[in-house]
């Protein structure tokens, strides 16, 4: 599953290949007019107050909430969870617009859902547990907390911690490198996000 936000951020090359490799493409609000103007037919959910090509998406499953207590991307993992899925990858938001990138990831740890993000310049991973993830020695890879973390571990890195605790503010591994083929990250407690720096267009 891929959504796509609003953010101008990804090329149009690396979308057409994220969509190109996704079972279905949801989109927010603006997120569905570039996709329209890619030849790309996602579904779309929000409230349609950015959305341009709505006059000409009658084609299209449309899911029109006008509830102003949750943001168009808090819309769309809800409907990814309603159609029953378990995780998604989330692109386009590095908008310029601070809170919005943001409240993006509090609505993706609200979500339950398994989150990933392909951002311009890497892939980043929501962190409630253990992940694994295939790297090559001297890739650039960050672990950073959303939240409070408690028994945070990070090994095939240069610079690893075992039974770490990091929060906001205190606690975090930046610019740390990949040592070998795999990094592992875990958390006993809490929510971070490990991202790991790479060009490719797909994981």
């Amino acid at each position: 599953m891929l959504g796509v936000l609003g953010g101008n951020d990804i090329g149009d090359e690396n979308l057409r290949a994220w969509a190109s490799s996704a079972e279905v493409v949801y989109a927010a609000d603006s997120g569905a007019d570039r996709l329209i103007a890619l030849n790309i037919s996602p579904v779309v959910v929000g409230d349609f107050d950015s959305f341009l090509s709505l006059p000409y998406a009658s084609h299209l499953r449309l899911v029109h909430s006008i509830d102003q207590s949750t943001t168009d991307c808090d819309k769309l993992l809800a409907l990814v969870r309603s159609d029953g899925h378990s995780s998604i990858t989330l692109t386009s938001t590095e908008g310029d617009l601070p809170d919005h990138v943001i409240a993006t990831y509090s609505s993706a740890i609200a979500s339950g859902l398994d989150v990933r993000f392909a951002f311009r310049r890497g892939i980043g991973w929501l962190v409630r547990g253990r992940i694994e993830i295939a790297t090559r020695a001297g890739q650039r890879v960050s672990l950073l907390p959303l939240s409070r973390c408690e028994g945070v571990n990070l090994s095939g890195v240069e610079w690893p911690c075992e039974n770490a605790v990091f929060e906001p503010g205190n606690g975090l591994s930046v610019s740390n490198r990949a040592t070998g083929d795999s990094v592992v990250a875990a958390v006993r407690s809490g929510c971070s996000m490990l991202f790991v720096e790479t060009h490719e267009v797909s994981w």
